[in-house]
């Protein structure tokens, strides 16, 4: 198992999120795995990355607080709900793979890197690139402490070779 798989799950528990919905991807796929072994959390898989933001919307809505996991060009697909999201003043967290820099090898990620972070930043989202597995599960933790806080979507872009550093 990669380290950052369990770091995220551990946020995710830690910061008392009980719905989780993902799209599988190359990067966070074990995540949603780790957290069906959790007592009291919901996962779902969904077929669309939009699809999966207006589930999480959903549940904010029924008294839930929502993470959803994706690839970060999922977030482009999710632009209309996300506005409405901000709009409504509903929050969620997302984990999105990938990010505009950081250790993108592939040319054939280049608009999967691109996009998360120019949606989120043209909607007024709040955004962080995790950078060091050490801190990936504080990272999780404070960035739903600013959802619910702030109440918005609040998003942690994962770059892959943070997966495979130490939490400790």
């Amino acid at each position: 198992m990669r380290p950052g798989s369990r770091a995220i799950a551990d946020g995710i528990i830690q910061a008392g999120i009980d719905f989780v919905v993902h799209l599988p991807d190359s990067t966070l796929w074990e995540v949603p795995r780790l957290l069906t072994e959790e007592p009291g959390v919901t996962v779902i898989a969904c077929t669309r990355e939009d699809e999966g933001m207006a589930i999480a919307a959903g549940a904010f809505l029924t008294g839930r607080f929502a993470v959803t996991l994706m690839e970060g060009s999922g977030v482009g697909y999710s632009a209309l709900i996300l506005a409405r999201l901000q709009v409504q003043r509903s929050p969620i967290l997302i984990v999105a793979s990938h990010s505009p820099a950081l250790g993108e090898r592939n040319d054939y990620h280049a608009a999967t890197r691109v996009v998360a972070s120019a949606v989120l930043g043209g909607l007024g989202i709040p955004f962080v690139i995790a950078s060091e597995g050490r801190r990936l599960t504080a990272t999780v933790v404070q960035a739903a402490a600013t959802a619910r806080g702030q109440r918005t979507p609040v998003a942690v872009l994962v770059p892959d070779f943070v997966m495979d550093e130490s939490a400790a």
